[in-house]
């Protein structure tokens, strides 16, 4: 595990899973106007900007795109993103990687395949691109440990006991903050939700679900937590 430390702030904006092309521009635009209204001191996508439904392993819909077009739109996408959120520490989420898994299915040497921040060269976009590394912000709360949610099993209080640190993180598409004591500390492990439009094609694997999900997006002041659905409630 490899730590890069971010500068302490007061205020950061936590972006969840987006899945470009197929996100929910109105909840994007929610968090649009909460940051020009606050002014964070950061913004941090948790992971799971892309999609990349077209090399997924799940059945494909005869409306897909093919994989140049759909790069092609997400693409257009992150270009329209960076002039919500021009400067942006980003997560690597699973869904971000499949093109990765595929080129290795292939034999492709990992010299022969662009990362993503050369795919998508947004100039104030720090794309954490080693899958190992994770993202350690101090707060007046301690610090507090972002991951896409993939990396380890177990709830985000279970995750943040076991790292001895607060946890938030997206990937499940829910929301929820919960709290434990440990023996000298005083943790929460809290679910960023997801911004991605569930009546879009990429997220037809998980119509049928009865739970449902959490769209919206997190925001952290002074090291609390609090989540703000993307509906048309006020900021």
């Amino acid at each position: 595990m490899k730590i890069r430390r971010l500068k302490k702030a007061k205020t950061t904006l936590i972006l969840p899973d987006m899945h470009l092309p197929f996100a929910n521009w109105k909840g994007i635009q929610k968090a649009h106007k909460w940051a020009e209204k606050h002014n964070p001191d950061a913004v941090i996508q948790l992971g799971d900007l892309l999609d990349q439904k077209c090399w997924s392993r799940w059945p494909k819909d005869a409306d897909d795109f093919s994989p140049a077009q759909e790069f092609e739109e997400s693409y257009k996408d992150c270009e329209k993103l960076e002039k919500y959120f021009p400067n942006m520490e980003i997560l690597i989420g699973n869904h971000d990687v499949r093109y990765i898994a595929r080129a290795a299915e292939s034999s492709l040497p990992k010299q022969m395949i662009k990362t993503l921040d050369e795919l998508f060269p947004m100039e104030g976009w720090r794309w954490s691109t080693d899958p190992d590394e994770f993202l350690i912000m101090p707060t007046a709360r301690g610090d507090v440990l972002f991951m896409h949610g993939d990396e380890m099993g177990g709830r985000p209080v279970h995750k943040a006991t076991s790292m001895g640190m607060n946890v938030v993180q997206g990937h499940t598409h829910q929301s929820s903050i919960q709290y434990q004591q440990s023996l000298d500390k005083f943790l929460f492990g809290a679910e960023a939700g997801h911004l991605m439009d569930v009546n879009s094609k990429g997220a037809r694997y998980a119509a049928r679900n009865p739970k449902g999900t959490a769209c919206g997006f997190m925001v952290m002041k002074f090291g609390v937590v609090y989540f703000i659905p993307a509906d048309g409630s006020k900021v």
